[in-house]
């Protein structure tokens, strides 16, 4: 008797109002049910899913613009790198070509005449650019029909040439260029004049490259300082 009362207490609640046994198909009924029910309340509503995913969209754009504004930062960054190296190289070609212009002397008879938007002279090459024995040449700086800043240059030699001068080779130097524009300060003068034409060199050349492009940076002004006296 006391064991079929312990039995009996030991009975969920409902299956004792229900008088339903724990080994009967309807207690089995009862606690799938109850266990359906569990796990019902325990996963996410339709509701709940569509704010999640929302959420995680909203994630996916930021995470996208992020990327995007990082690689834009990288492209310009990049960008402006190419061009200050741009930049420096051409200064230095220019420097070189203007800071060995070579005045005339008593064995060489050389003219510096430039205009406002060319000039040629006597100069030496920068190291590298021409495979020849001695590097000194005949050169002129220009912009051409193709927009490009170039180098026009012949082996200067100490003879007198009998037949006709060789024809000049061209070294592109930059693109995209439109104008070039010079200016030279004499010697004993302090403003700058459009054009030169003499056995010296004068004592500053100021050089500006005008860019075919109208959205381009600008560059500054380059500033040379030629020989003034034979070596």
């Amino acid at each position: 008797m006391s064991n079929r009362i312990a039995r009996h207490r030991i009975l969920p609640l409902s299956t004792r109002i229900l008088g339903i046994a724990r080994d009967s198909p309807a207690f089995v009924s009862v606690r799938r049910s109850r266990v359906a029910k569990e796990v019902a309340r325990a996963g996410f509503t339709l509701l709940e899913i569509l704010v999640v995913l929302a959420v995680l969209g909203l994630l996916l754009v930021g995470l996208l613009q992020e990327n995007r504004f990082v690689l834009l930062g990288w492209d310009k960054q990049n960008r402006l790198a190419a061009a200050s190296e741009d930049l420096d190289s051409v200064e230095r070609t220019l420097r070189h070509l203007i800071e060995h212009a070579a005045p005339a002397s008593k064995w060489d008879a050389v003219t510096f005449a430039g205009s406002s938007h060319s000039v040629t002279f006597t100069s030496v090459l920068p190291s590298g650019m021409a495979g020849l024995p001695t590097r000194r040449a005949d050169v002129k700086l220009a912009a051409d029909g193709a927009h490009r800043l170039v180098l026009l240059w012949t082996p200067h030699v100490h003879a007198i040439r009998i037949g006709p001068p060789p024809r000049a080779l061209t070294t592109e130097i930059l693109q995209g260029v439109s104008q070039l524009d010079l200016a030279y300060l004499p010697a004993q003068g302090a403003a700058w004049v459009p054009a030169w034409h003499d056995a010296t060199p004068p004592r500053l050349v100021r050089i500006r490259i005008v860019f075919a492009e109208s959205g381009h940076e600008p560059w500054p002004d380059m500033i040379a300082a030629p020989i003034l006296e034979a070596q």
